[in-house]
Formats: C-alpha cells, sequence, structure tokens
C-alpha cells in the first residue's frame, strides 16, 4: 500500500474517471520535476492554488466545475484552501468531492436490525451551498457505483431470559 501522495493519486484517477462518465471533458493539474537537493521529485501544481481537476461541457447544469479531491478527514483543510478563491456562481461551480471509502461497517445507532453504513463513494460540497454535506450528493465509485441502496438486515428478537430465582438473604447472626 502506497502513501498519501499514492493515495491522492487514485482518488483524483476515479474523480476523472467519474466526470468523464457523465459528459465532462476534464483537465487535470500538470506534474512538474523538482530539484530538492540530490534527488528529483515530483510535484503537483494545482489549478488556481487551489484545484485538482477542471471539467467543461456544453450542457447544463454545471457546464464548468472546480473540482478538489480529498478524503472525508481534510475536508475542512480543503475548504480553508478553495474558499478565498473568487468563482462566479452563475458561471462555475467549485466543489469539494470527499471520499468515503474503507471497508463495510455496521451502523451501532440501531440495536434492532442491522444497518451497513454506505461506503466507497464521493461526497460532494458545492461552495454555492455554504460547504454544507447533502446525502443526495454523493456518487458511488467502484463496486458500489452499481448499487448504491442501503442494505438492512433484521435482527430475530431474542427471548427474554428469566432472571434467576435466588432465596432471600439471611440476616447475620447477632451474636
Amino acid at each position: 500500500m502506497g502513501g498519501t501522495v499514492t493515495k491522492g493519486n487514485r482518488l483524483q484517477v476515479m474523480a476523472r474517471h467519474e466526470l468523464e462518465r457523465q459528459g465532462y471533458l476534464v483537465h487535470t493539474a500538470v506534474r512538474s520535476a523538482q530539484r530538492r537537493g540530490p534527488i528529483w521529485i515530483s510535484q503537483t501544481t494545482d489549478i488556481f492554488n487551489a484545484f485538482d481537476l477542471v471539467a467543461t461541457r456544453m450542457s447544463p447544469p454545471f457546464p464548468l466545475r472546480f473540482v478538489q479531491v480529498t478524503t472525508i478527514s481534510h475536508v475542512s483543510e480543503r475548504i480553508r484552501k478553495v474558499d478565498p478563491v473568487p468563482m462566479n456562481p452563475g458561471v462555475a461551480s467549485v466543489e469539494i468531492w470527499a471520499y468515503v471509502g474503507g471497508q463495510k461497517r455496521l451502523d451501532r445507532r440501531y440495536k434492532d436490525r442491522k444497518v451497513w453504513l454506505p461506503r466507497n463513494y464521493f461526497q460532494i460540497y458545492h461552495k454555492t451551498r455554504n460547504w454544507e454535506p447533502d446525502p443526495r450528493d454523493r456518487v458511488a465509485v467502484g463496486e458500489s457505483a452499481q448499487a448504491p441502496e442501503i442494505r438492512v438486515q433484521r435482527v430475530r428478537a431474542s427471548k427474554e431470559i428469566p432472571s434467576v430465582v435466588r432465596a432471600p438473604r439471611r440476616k447475620a447472626f447477632a451474636k
């Protein structure tokens, strides 16, 4: 398993493929080679120092989209990075695509049934909505792209276990 750069590149490719599937022409931030001491490194230069992808198409809605890709735990950092860039909301949409991944997990809020938390999707945050998440703005990726519904399994109600009948306690004998 690679590090954070490898994961970021993988998430960028996933977001790019999803935008292309929706009919967009996508431009990715260009990588540049830089010398750091005795070694050369490849570093990405973001578009306007804030965005990873720029997607465009002729048909509405959102004919021009500026996208920053991240994981769900780094959304607040990306909002601080993207928010200062001036964009006209009538011309372009500014979005943060936060990836929610990992293995399937059980939602522990429900005691009477098994509800599996959704995984492997991008939660899209829009600047025009003041970065508030909306469950309807989820884009399923990978194996869950075919069926993004929530799976619910009922748990059988357990039978009441009778409490153990105990003899009353005897008082201590006073001497």
